[in-house]
C-alpha cells in the first residue's frame, strides 16, 4: 500500500470519526437541553473556535506543509526538533485566552453581575471557555505535528477517541449540570491529543534560517486568512443570530450546519493526505503529478459529495424530525440550503491544498478578505430581517464567492485547469439523486420511505455518472487501487461492491 493511500484511508477514518462525533454530540445536546440551551452551548463552541482561531497564528498548518519538505531534506529528527523549538513560544501564547476569560469571570462575580441567562453571563462557562481555547489550539499544533510527520495512524485513533469521550460526557454533563456541563464536556475531550507534545524531543540550538523566514513569511498569510476565513467557513453567522433572532434561532441554525458538515466531512477528510504529498511534489518541481492528482482529487472529491449533499437534503423533512424531535421542524429549510452550498465549498478542498502547498497562502488571504466582507454585508441585508433562511443564504454567496476567486487563480495563473465539465456532469447526476429520493419519499413517508428513497436514489445517480461518463479511467483506477489498498477483510467486501459501481 503506498503511503498516500494509506494516509487518505486513516484521514477518512479520522474524517468519519470526526464526523459521527460532532453529529452524535448534537443529538445529544438538542435532545438533552432542547432548542434554547442547544443554542446556548453553540454560541459558546462558536466563542471557542473564535478564540482558537486567533491564537492558532497559522502555525499548526503551517508545520503539516513544512514538516513534509524538512523530513525530505534533513530527516525526521530535524523535522521533530523544528517542532519542538516552536512548540515553547507557541503553548505561552495560546495561555492567553484562559487568563483573558478567568479574568472576565472574576470580574463578573466581583460585580454580581454574572448569571446563568447567556454563555457570556456566566462565569463557569467563560473559564471554561478560555480553557477550551488553549487546550484546542495545543490540540491542533499536535495533530498537526503526526500529519507533517506523515503518523496519519495515530490522528485516526485519537480522533475517535476524543470523539467517544466527549459524547460520553456531553451526555452525562448535559444531564447533571446542563450547558455547563456540557461545555465542560468539549474541554475533557480535548485533553487527549496533549500527549503527543510530550514526545517531542526538548529544544536545542537555533532553527536553521532560511526555513525559518519560510515560516515566518508562510504563517503570517495564513494566520490572516484564518482569521478572514473565521468569516467566511467558520459560523460567522451565528454572531449575527445572537445579536438579532436569539439563542434560539442558533440552536436551529446550528442543526443546519451540522447535517451540512454530516454530507462532507467524511470525503473531505480523504484531502488531508493531500498537502504533505503536494508538498513533496512540489519540492520535486514535478509538475505534471500536481496536474495529475489536483483533476483527479477534485473529481472523485465531487463524486462522493455532491449525491451526498443533494440527495441528504431531499429527504431532510423526513429524517430531520426522526433525528432532533418536532422542535427541531423549523431548522428544515435553512438546512436544506446550508447542505447544498456546502458541497460546492467542500470539492475546493483539493484546490486549496494544492495552493497552500505552493506556497500561496497570500491568494487564499485575498479570496478570505472578499468573502469576510460578503459575509459581513449578508450578516446585515439578509440575517438581520430573515433570520436562519437569512443566515444560510449568506453562507452559501459567500462560500461561493470566494470559491470562484480560488479556481480563477488557479485555472489563469497558476495552471491547474479546474474539470469544470466533470463537474458539472456529477452535478447534474446527483440532482437526479436527489429527485429519485423525492419521489421515493412520496410513494410511504416515514422509515419505511426513506428506506425507499435512499436506494433509489444510489442508483439513479451511480447509472447517471456511468452514461455521462463523469469520470475519466484513471479516476475509476484509483478508486479501484484505493479498495484493493483496504485491510483484506474489507477488500474483500468492498471489492465486489467497487466492480458493480465502478464496472
Amino acid at each position: 500500500m503506498s503511503r498516500f493511500v494509506r494516509n487518505s484511508l486513516f484521514g477518512t477514518l479520522a474524517g468519519i470519526s470526526t464526523t459521527l462525533g460532532n453529529f452524535l454530540s448534537s443529538l445529544v445536546i438538542s435532545r438533552l437541553l432542547g432548542v434554547d440551551h442547544a443554542g446556548s452551548v453553540a454560541f459558546a463552541i462558536w466563542l471557542v473556535w473564535l478564540g482558537t482561531t486567533f491564537i492558532n497564528v497559522g502555525l499548526p498548518f503551517t508545520l503539516a506543509r513544512y514538516l513534509p519538505e524538512v523530513i525530505a531534506r534533513d530527516g525526521l529528527a530535524e523535522a521533530r526538533r523544528l517542532a519542538a523549538g516552536l512548540l515553547r513560544p507557541f503553548a505561552a501564547w495560546t495561555a492567553l485566552p484562559t487568563f483573558a476569560f478567568a479574568s472576565y469571570a472574576l470580574w463578573l462575580l466581583g460585580t454580581h453581575a454574572g448569571n446563568e441567562s447567556s454563555p457570556l453571563a456566566d462565569p463557569v462557562i467563560c473559564v471554561l471557555i478560555g480553557i477550551n481555547c488553549t487546550t484546542q489550539a495545543l490540540g491542533d499544533f499536535a495533530r498537526s505535528v503526526l500529519r507533517g510527520t506523515h503518523e496519519f495512524g495515530r490522528v485516526a485513533r485519537l480522533t475517535s477517541s476524543s470523539a467517544c469521550l466527549q459524547i460520553g460526557g456531553l451526555a452525562l454533563g448535559s444531564f447533571l449540570f446542563g450547558p455547563r456541563g456540557a461545555v465542560a464536556a468539549y474541554v475533557v475531550a480535548s485533553l487527549l491529543p496533549l500527549m503527543v507534545l510530550a514526545e517531542l524531543p526538548a529544544p536545542q540550538g537555533h532553527l536553521r534560517g532560511d526555513v525559518t523566514q519560510r515560516i515566518i513569511r508562510y504563517t503570517r498569510y495564513r494566520w490572516a486568512s484564518d482569521l478572514l476565513g473565521f468569516l467566511v467557513w467558520s459560523r460567522i453567522e451565528i454572531l449575527f443570530l445572537q445579536l438579532t433572532w436569539g439563542v434560539a434561532s442558533i440552536g436551529l441554525f446550528s442543526v443546519g450546519l451540522t447535517l451540512a458538515n454530516l454530507a462532507v466531512q467524511g470525503p473531505l477528510m480523504l484531502t488531508w493526505a493531500l498537502l504533505p504529498q503536494f508538498a513533496e511534489q512540489h519540492g520535486r518541481q514535478d509538475r505534471e503529478s500536481m496536474r495529475n492528482l489536483y483533476g483527479t482529487g477534485t473529481r472523485l472529491l465531487a463524486f462522493l459529495i455532491f449525491p451526498a449533499c443533494f440527495g441528504l437534503a431531499a429527504v431532510l423533512p423526513t429524517l430531520l424530525p426522526l433525528l432532533y424531535g418536532q422542535a427541531f421542524v423549523g431548522a428544515i429549510p435553512a438546512a436544506q440550503i446550508l447542505i447544498c452550498a456546502a458541497s460546492i465549498s467542500a470539492v475546493s478542498a483539493v484546490g486549496s491544498n494544492l495552493v497552500w502547498a505552493l506556497e500561496r497562502s497570500d491568494v487564499d488571504f485575498y479570496a478570505s478578505l472578499v468573502g469576510a466582507s460578503l459575509a459581513v454585508v449578508g450578516g446585515l441585508l439578509l440575517i438581520a430581517p430573515f433570520g436562519e433562511i437569512g443566515a444560510a443564504f449568506s453562507r452559501g454567496i459567500t462560500q461561493a464567492a470566494a470559491v470562484g476567486i480560488s479556481s480563477w487563480f488557479l485555472a489563469s495563473r497558476l495552471g491547474f485547469a479546474v474539470p469544470i465539465g466533470s463537474l458539472l456532469r456529477l452535478l447534474g447526476a446527483a440532482l437526479l439523486c436527489g429527485a429519485a429520493a423525492k419521489l421515493g419519499l412520496a410513494a410511504h413517508d416515514g422509515v419505511l420511505g426513506l428506506a425507499i428513497a435512499i436506494p433509489a436514489g444510489a442508483i439513479v445517480y451511480l447509472a447517471a455518472v456511468r452514461m455521462s461518463s463523469a469520470l475519466l479511467p484513471e479516476d475509476i483506477e484509483r478508486l479501484r487501487t484505493a479498495v484493493r489498498a483496504l485491510p483484506l477483510p474489507l477488500a474483500r467486501t468492498a471489492g465486489p461492491l467497487a466492480h458493480i459501481i465502478l464496472g
